[in-house]
């Protein structure tokens, strides 16, 4: 879930059968947003966290335009959609990317991908609280797992070169203040956002006002463009992935997904997101790992599951 994923299945009618390819779209959709960790540790090697989020999204944003023409949804918002696109697009995508960003610069590529994979745990904790959303015995059981699970990741999941005692990094609280945005983003737009947009016309706009803010951004810290033209080839992949792939295709494919596929069944895929992480940041970046990272990561499935298991 590097991206904002706040249209949920509620907001899409299934009018179909799935097929292999709707199956096929959403695992495409959670291997890029495996890859989508270790491709930023990769670019911050010369680029900043903010330019990384101007590109990401100034590179999707003509692929996502395409999918909404393609599925017939491209056209401008009205005056009563544009807030709460803007609202989404700042807090969703534009603040919820650049403080993953920023935590690559000290966490792990494959903690990251664990913990953003226990994100719905705490959607549910957050649920019960502000929505009064009513949690199971079973269900408080996968919280319980998925804290664990998140605490051994974080602790003991990832080899340090430095010499470190302490319970994770200032990258991997970075991490769980990603989560905990996401989850409250998740649930303020489940209690506020009114409007049943349809996907690809959100993320677009969404997209669309992440950038204009990263834009201003960039403007008014004096940032020097001139830089981008030394990023060597490296870097560009990685940044081209996570605008193409991991910002525009994921989410298409993810939204396709979910028009066909029952949201419990989908929630599954989304183990695939951190064991591909774990394979990108070994081969990509050399990312070495501790069996409490494997130990840890059943722990915040089996919670997940849990937690949404009917």
């Amino acid at each position: 879930m590097a991206g904002s994923r706040v249209v949920t299945a509620k907001n899409i009618k299934i009018v179909k059968e799935a097929r292999i390819a709707d199956y096929m779209a959403v695992v495409l959709a959670t291997v890029f947003w495996g890859g989508s960790f270790a491709s930023t540790k990769l670019a911050l090697a010369q680029s900043d966290p903010l330019t990384i989020i101007w590109l990401r999204c100034g590179i999707a944003i003509p692929v996502l335009a395409l999918g909404a023409y393609l599925q017939k949804t491209l056209r401008l918002p009205t005056r009563k959609e544009i807030v709460p696109l803007f609202a989404m697009g700042f807090q969703g995508i534009f603040f919820h990317l650049l403080i993953q960003a920023y935590a690559m610069k000290t966490s792990s590529a494959a903690n990251a991908n664990w913990v953003m994979v226990a994100g719905p745990a705490l959607v549910a904790i957050f649920g019960s609280f502000f929505l009064g959303e009513k949690i199971s015995k079973q269900g408080a059981a996968g919280l319980f797992l998925s804290v664990i699970g998140v605490t051994l990741v974080l602790a003991f999941g990832t080899v340090r070169n430095e010499a470190f005692t302490g319970f994770g990094s200032v990258g991997d609280l970075i991490l769980i203040a990603s989560v905990v945005n996401w989850a409250a983003f998740s649930i303020i737009s489940r209690k506020f956002l009114q409007q049943k947009l349809q996907p690809g016309f959100a993320i677009l706009w969404e997209m669309c006002f992440s950038f204009a803010c990263s834009s201003l951004f960039l403007f008014m810290i004096g940032a020097d463009f001139s830089k981008i033209s030394g990023y060597n080839f490296a870097t560009w992949q990685s940044i081209i992935f996570l605008g193409v792939f991991a910002s525009a295709l994921a989410h298409l494919f993810w939204f396709q997904g979910l028009s066909v596929l029952p949201a419990a069944r989908v929630v599954i895929f989304q183990f695939i997101q951190p064991i591909v992480g774990i394979i990108v940041s070994y081969f990509v970046i050399g990312e070495r790992f501790t069996p409490w990272l494997f130990a840890g990561g059943a722990m915040i499935a089996a919670g997940v599951w849990l937690v949404n298991r009917k």
